[in-house]
């Protein structure tokens, strides 16, 4: 079982989150109480939970946040998650959070296309990653200063920065005992 601190700012307890790990172990994401925690991490913007039940699962996951808020969670393979509203999400989409367990937090090639489909309807991306998180803006929607970092030089993915990867222990130092949605 991985220790993460502070699960109590999302009433878990000690055996719902013995119970979330063992799931995730198993693979078996489907699983209500592990979609449920899963859920409130992503409310909460504990974005560490999130990637935690993604590492012990050795599954990428992908969570989205529309714009009334409604979070919607995917889970893909162990290499592969993508982009994918669904049926019923309203654009645009304040937050697209997806994970590389156990690997870098990089924008991959999926993930640029990802991007530059979201150009028009996703505000801000991160990938969560083990050395930390890994942030990108978009400027068609947030406003960024014209010597932000961008990803590309030219396309669609010279509107998204392309910023520095936090730390998990600063990530920890910025955001534990915060309680708002991270979008």
């Amino acid at each position: 079982m991985i220790f993460i601190p502070g699960l109590e700012q999302l009433n878990v307890d000690e055996d719902m989150w013995s119970h979330v790990t063992e799931m995730a172990q198993q693979r078996r994401v489907d699983d209500e109480v592990l979609l449920d925690v899963q859920h409130r991490a992503a409310q909460s913007g504990r974005w560490d939970v999130v990637y935690a039940i993604s590492v012990l699962a050795g599954l990428e996951t992908s969570v989205l946040i529309d714009a009334e808020n409604v979070i919607s969670i995917d889970w893909g393979t162990s290499g592969f998650v993508q982009l994918s509203p669904p049926v019923g999400c309203v654009a645009p989409f304040k937050l697209w959070v997806h994970t590389h367990p156990g690997f870098s937090a990089y924008w991959s090639g999926t993930d640029t296309r990802s991007l530059s489909i979201g150009v028009g309807i996703v505000e801000k991306a991160m990938v969560l990653g083990s050395p930390g998180v890994k942030c990108a803006h978009n400027a068609t929607m947030l406003p960024l200063t014209e010597d932000t970092a961008r990803i590309a030089s030219n396309g669609p993915l010279n509107d998204w920065s392309d910023e520095e990867i936090i730390s998990w222990e600063d990530w920890y130092g910025s955001n534990l005992n915060t309680e708002e949605v991270r979008a």
